[in-house]
Parts: C-alpha cells; sequence; structure tokens
C-alpha cells in the first residue's frame, strides 16, 4: 500500500519507511513538520498516512481533521509514546483510524497498518479500554473534559478566560513562551475544540471552577 511516514525527527521517519518498505509498502514521502506533511499528502494522495503526533513544529493532532478536509480518503494511523487516553480519544475523534504506541515493532506496526487499510478502526487493545472509559466520561456530564486537565493546564485555561495571550500566561506562570503554547494546545486537545475562544466559551458555559491564581510572594 502507499504510504507517508511523518515523524519529528528525520532519521526515525527514515529509518521507519526503510523498515516498512521492506514489508512491501510503498512510501511515498516522509515529512517531519505539518507543513511538510500536508505538502507531502496533497501531492501523492497515499492510502494511509503513518501520523507521529508530535511533529517538529508541534502537536499534530489538528492536522488530522485538515488532512481529511483536502483529501477525505486517506486513513491516518496516529503513533504516539503518549498513553494519555484523552490523547488517544482526541485523535479517534479527530478521524484518525487507528492508534499504536510508538514503542511497538514492525510487526505490530505492518498488522495495525493492514487492518486500518482494510476499513477496520484500530486502537492498540492496552490503550482501548481507558479510551472507551474517557469517551463515556465525557458522555456523562458537562464538566467532565476538565477533570483531565492537569493542575497547570487549568491554571493555563483561566488565563485564557481573563483574555491572556502566550507571553502573558508565559510570564504570570514562570514559564517560556514555548512551554506556554505547548500547554495551551494540551488543553484544547484535550477539550476537543479547535481555538483558545472555543475553550474560553466552553469553561464560561458549564462554570466550571477553575485554579486560583498562584499566590505572589
Amino acid at each position: 500500500m502507499e504510504l507517508i511516514v511523518a515523524d519529528a525527527h528525520r532519521l526515525l521517519a527514515d529509518a521507519l519507511a526503510l523498515a516498512l518498505v521492506g514489508r512491501g509498502h510503498q512510501v511515498k514521502a516522509t515529512a517531519t513538520s505539518r507543513s511538510g506533511l500536508m505538502r507531502a499528502v496533497l501531492a501523492h494522495r497515499p492510502e494511509i498516512c503513518v501520523l507521529d503526533l508530535y511533529l517538529e513544529d508541534g502537536r499534530a493532532v489538528d492536522v488530522i481533521g485538515l488532512i481529511h478536509r483536502y483529501e477525505p480518503e486517506v486513513r491516518i494511523l496516529a503513533l504516539s509514546r503518549d498513553p494519555d487516553p484523552v490523547l488517544v480519544a482526541a485523535a479517534m475523534e479527530a478521524g484518525a483510524a487507528g492508534y499504536l504506541s510508538k514503542d511497538q515493532g514492525i510487526d505490530v506496526l505492518d498488522g495495525a497498518l493492514r487492518r486500518v487499510a482494510s476499513g477496520e478502526l484500530f486502537i492498540e487493545p492496552v490503550l482501548a479500554l481507558e479510551t472507551i472509559r474517557h469517551a463515556r466520561s465525557r458522555r456523562n456530564g458537562p464538566s467532565e473534559p476538565f477533570r483531565w486537565l492537569t493542575q497547570r493546564e487549568l491554571e493555563v485555561l483561566r488565563r485564557l478566560t481573563q483574555g491572556d495571550g502566550t507571553t502573558e500566561i508565559a510570564h504570570a506562570l514562570s514559564m517560556t513562551t514555548n512551554t506556554a503554547r505547548t500547554h495551551v494546545q494540551s488543553v484544547l486537545d484535550k477539550l476537543g475544540v479547535h481555538s483558545r475562544l472555543e475553550a474560553v466559551a466552553l469553561a464560561n458555559r458549564l462554570g466550571v471552577e477553575l485554579a486560583s491564581p498562584p499566590v505572589r510572594r
């Protein structure tokens, strides 16, 4: 089958591509960034995209929906070292056809690809149960999505509701702007929203009690 492989690290992307070619697959291109991945998908229209959810320019959950907007036939097998059921659920809700831990061997990956290619939805069994529990919890209570946020992410969300941008959040919480940006993206992924405005609107609508600001001394 025709594939595109996307990984944050060029050497890993090329090594995985080589291993998949050895299993009889055709790897049309590799990518390390979201923009590079989109260019490759539009140019080659692969059957499946093997997508690391952490590319060199950030989390790539949102790219799943973007790929399907332009190439709805492309199936996506998400890879990640993060076993968090929130991330698994976010990837599947975004339209991924499968989710597999990056520490699995080439035999497991090859089997997952063939199942996804045949039209199945595939989640690594050890992650499937927790993902189902997460999905159910989101349906069972209006504030459930927020319980998946860490204390730090709740602080970031509170700052967003106050209108702070990335620089203001970084300054207020004593972190770098890159770290603040990562926390913001994690909040969006876990809440299943696509923008800061949507996250703020959800928090306001549900009246969620957010973390108090840190005490300054």
